[in-house]
């Protein structure tokens, strides 16, 4: 798993009470994340709402990602000042050792953040056709799509147990596709059929890009807070590029079904495929719509900050579950409170049905919960640790029979 391998020298005898407080802080921010996404869409400014502006929500996205250069210099400045302050042999050895890794150029981020350009973007686009709970849930597509990718591109092999799992969550997937679509009683989710295409192209890329992040791991020393914000830095660059071209290429006389899917109409009527301009008007003259975007941005990059940590002191299996948790936090929310008009949710009991499917199909893939029935958990990580241990002691146990042949004869007689 990504960032798995990670080493955690520093994090030995870490506190329990730092660990659940991560923990919460990150259900909270990710939550926050869809929530505030969802409240900016439905929020009007100039009588317009802003929904439209597809691109412009995603930008601040990439921004949030951006601050985690910041938390990364402060590594590097940290770690300098310990070698500085440590200079005995055994750490010089460790440096000659480290130097041996390659370490890679921060322009290679620029490939996974356009595969991050190019989920973000399609995720912001569907989750204006789906309900907010129904997007979270929907995101389980990047399982499948990491297990099919990680066997074709690095050769990994996919063991039964997870093959089991990813039937679960496929169910899963389905039940909830099912209710969107057929059981949308009051139409609250716009052409769910479109979300769902959408969701589902969004977390192709997204998979993709988690790919290209578990090869640059193995292949180079890269700190996550690297990864993320060199992302970051490389998705505003390149959004920068296409803000500046959207703003100047005009939807006027393409047809209605184009301009209403990804072109924004301002109060003029005129038509662009991003008016960054209106936007920023928007929430200049609507300043709860402004503390929405900057609300949003800041959560953006608090998730990724924590995440960074967590993945550090546990490990990245503990993201998925965080990640699952926070989808009823999301739902809960929205069928107790409608902050913005249309953003109202209901209960419906199949969405429950394929959300417990989802978490089981999850758990068992990520091997949180081992199933003993079958033989399916021989090759969880657990079992093949234990496997490793016996086999050491075994060989150990021969060596020494065979150098001291009379050590053997002597517990027999006794």
């Amino acid at each position: 798993m990504l960032f798995e391998n990670y080493e955690k020298k520093e994090y030995k005898h870490f506190n329990k009470a730092l660990l659940y407080l991560l923990i919460l802080l990150m259900i909270f921010t990710g939550s926050t994340n869809v929530i505030f996404n969802k409240i900016i869409q439905k929020t009007k400014g100039e009588g317009i709402e802003f929904e439209q502006h597809h691109w412009f929500i995603t930008f601040g996205m990439f921004v949030g990602e951006l601050f985690s250069i910041f938390y990364y210099i402060f590594i590097i400045i940290r770690r300098k000042k310990e070698v500085t302050e440590n200079q005995d042999n055994s750490e010089k050895n460790e440096d000659e050792n480290t130097k041996k890794i390659p370490v890679p150029s921060n322009f290679i981020f620029s490939i996974s953040a356009l595969c991050d350009l190019l989920s973000t973007t399609l995720d912001t686009f569907g989750l204006t056709y789906l309900t907010s709970s129904i997007f979270q849930m929907l995101r389980g597509f990047r399982l499948i799509f990491i297990c099919l990718l990680s066997k074709v591109i690095l050769k990994n092999e996919i063991y039964s147990h997870q093959y089991l799992g990813i039937s679960i969550l496929i169910l899963g997937l389905v039940i909830v596709g099912i209710k969107s679509v057929l059981f949308d009683e009051k139409q609250v989710a716009r052409e769910p059929v479109v979300g769902i295409i959408l969701l589902f192209l969004s977390q192709f890329f997204n998979s993709i890009e988690n790919i290209i992040q578990e090869k640059f791991i193995k292949k180079y020393i890269i700190h996550p807070s690297q990864l993320v914000g060199f992302e970051g830095l490389w998705g505003c660059c390149m959004y920068i590029i296409l803000l500046i071209a959207f703003q100047n290429i005009s939807c006027d006389g393409w047809s209605k079904t184009i301009i209403k899917g990804i072109c924004f109409t301002n109060n003029e009527n005129e038509s662009y495929i991003e008016d960054s301009k209106f936007a920023l008007k928007q929430m200049w003259n609507n300043k709860s719509l402004l503390i929405l975007y900057i609300l949003f941005v800041v959560s953006i990059a608090l998730y990724n900050l924590v995440g960074i940590k967590l993945t550090k002191l546990v490990s990245s299996t503990a993201r998925v579950v965080v990640d699952e948790v926070r989808t009823v936090f999301i739902w809960s929310f929205f069928i107790i409170f409608e902050p913005v008009k249309d953003t109202k949710e209901n209960f419906h009991y199949l969405q429950l049905i394929g959300y417990i499917f989802l978490v089981v199909g999850t758990i068992i893939y990520n091997e949180i919960l081992a199933i003993p029935f079958c033989n399916l958990d021989y090759n969880t990580r657990d079992k093949k640790e234990e496997r490793e241990i016996n086999n050491v002691n075994k060989s150990e146990e021969l060596i020494i029979s065979i150098s001291n042949p009379n050590l053997e004869d002597n517990q027999q007689s006794k």
